[in-house]
This record gives C-alpha cells, structure tokens and sequence, in this order.
C-alpha cells in the first residue's frame, strides 16, 4: 500500500462494531437472503438512485412480472418499461434488459470485472452480485459507502481510485456481501449526509466526529423549520425537460402494445397543469427518448419499443 492510499484506523474494531450493528438493524431484503444473482441484479439496478422504501414494493412487483432471468430476457422491451412504472429514471429498465438478454445467453460470469463488462451493468451493481450472489471479495462503492469510509478515514474529499483502494483494503476476506450490506446501511440510516453522532457505534474511531457535530446542530435546526420553508429549497423540476420525458414514457405505458400516439398529441397529453411544451421542444425530447431505446419515433406516431 503506497502513501497515497488513504487508511482506517482500528478497522478491525470498526468491522466488528459494524457487523453487530447490521445483525440488529439491517435490511431484510430477499436479494440479501436468497444468494440468487439474478434477485441481486434487479435490486442493484433499482437501488440505483432511488431510495429504499421505493424499491421494496417495486421489486417485489417486478419479481413477479418477471420471477426468472430466461423471462425478463425473453419479454420485448416495451413490456419491461411498462412494468418499470412508478421507479423512475427508465432507462435502468432497458439496460436490465438488455444485461438480462446477455447473461441469458452466455451465461453468467461469477467475478466483478468480468460482470461489469455486460452491457448494462456498472462497477457497482457489478460488485452487488459478486458480493451478494457468489460470495466473491468485491467492494460495493456507492454514495452512503463513500460518506461512511471517507469520513472514517478523515477525508469527506476521497473519490475515484483513492476511495476504491479504501474500499478495498476495508473489505474482509470473510463475509463481504455482509460487510457491503453493514455499510449501505449505515450510511443511510445512522452516518447520513447529516450524521446521528451520538447513535453511532464507531465514533470513538471517527477521525471525523469534530466535524460532524455542527452539521448534526444544523439538522435538528432544518428539520424544526416550518415544512413551507423546506418545501422552498427543494430544486423545480417539474415543467423541465426531464419531468416532460417522463410524462411521454408514463403516457405510452398506458397505451396498449402495438398501438401508438401520435406526435402532435403528445404536447398536451403531457403538460399536466404547465404550460404544455412547444412541439419543437416535444420532438426533442422525443428523439432524445428513442436514442435511450425507451420509445420508437414512425410515421409520426411514438409507442414503446416492442
């Protein structure tokens, strides 16, 4: 280990504290239990950027849409959309899709590296199955994990290969799907971006307890704040472009396979209470949609793929 890799003190007790921690308080999930990569690849991409408490029931729904890899792979990618509905960001959907289709048909690889290769999976979500599924020593990196490791390790700053290497050399040789699952947990449960100091079972090692105390004061404050305060600082995002893609996928989902919409309805199918967008903007936006692979532009009509 060279000197500019970052280290954690007492990370042996750390671990163990750590562990206890998550034999008490850690998620349930089936993905976590059933030692099935394909239950882990599912949850891996839907935890991507959206909260837990979202994901449970989503999944459970998409198990039972698609209970196999084979059928997920077998379905057209119209149908993975539309069961998609509710979770957001949809492009996740084809690229589960189109990993599924992979794997399906080459079978699947047991490492990180090589499963990270699959179109449609990243380093994290390939990490997740290694760990989750084959029991393989791979470190899990995703925002709560960078937040526990970097401040444990006195550097909120650590990112790319430096906080790798950390994740790395934090990882024990035992139980890696549990030490991942230790830390996601924790990140986002007790060390949040506006940490539970005085809950936390490591802190007599956090080189960076000093510095979260304020930021601990500063969350009382905010959460006391009036609800309407809040609600000021949230980002408008409705009425943007992001918010009408969205709207143009959740309306084809409601159109039956094989039929379409047509363009110039489009503008006031989707502007909701806003001003319905321009149909320049829309067929922007449409066209952007059909790169993703999350819609087909014909004749002048839109539909999901089929």
């Amino acid at each position: 280990m060279d000197a500019t890799t970052p280290v954690i003190g007492n990370i042996t007790s750390i671990r163990r504290a750590l562990l206890a921690w998550h034999a008490r308080n850690g998620l349930r999930a089936p993905w976590r239990e059933s030692g099935d990569p394909y239950q882990a690849l599912v949850a891996a991409v839907m935890a991507q950027q959206t909260q837990m408490s979202r994901v449970m029931p989503s999944y459970a729904r998409f198990i039972a849409a698609y209970p196999t890899l084979e059928s997920l792979a077998a379905a057209s990618v119209g149908d993975v959309i539309r069961t998609w509905g509710g979770m957001g960001y949809n492009q996740r959907a084809v690229r589960l899709h189109r990993a599924a289709r992979t794997i399906a048909a080459d079978g699947w690889p047991r490492d990180a590296a090589a499963l990270a290769r699959i179109d449609g999976i990243g380093p994290f979500t390939a990490a997740i199955v290694a760990s989750f599924a084959f029991g393989v020593a791979a470190a899990c990196v995703d925002t709560n994990v960078r937040r526990v490791l970097g401040r444990l390790a006195g550097d909120a700053s650590l990112d790319g290969t430096r906080l790798q290497r950390l994740a790395d050399a934090a990882l024990p040789a035992r139980q890696p799907a549990r030490w991942n699952q230790a830390l996601m947990d924790y990140g986002a449960r007790i060390c949040t971006p506006r940490p539970r100091c005085d809950e936390c079972v490591v802190a007599r090692w956090c080189p960076s307890r000093e510095v979260a105390a304020p930021m601990v004061a500063d969350r009382r404050a905010r959460y006391d704040a009036p609800a309407r305060t809040r609600a000021r600082s949230e980002p408008a995002w409705r009425g943007s472009a992001r918010y009408y893609r969205g709207r143009i996928v959740d309306a084809l989902r409601n159109v039956p396979p094989g039929e379409a919409i047509a363009l110039g309805r489009l503008p006031g199918l989707i502007g909701d209470q806003h001003d319905a967008p321009s149909p320049a903007d829309t067929l922007e936006m449409v066209r952007a949609l059909e790169r993703a692979g999350l819609l087909v532009l014909r004749e002048g009509a839109v539909a999901l793929p089929p």
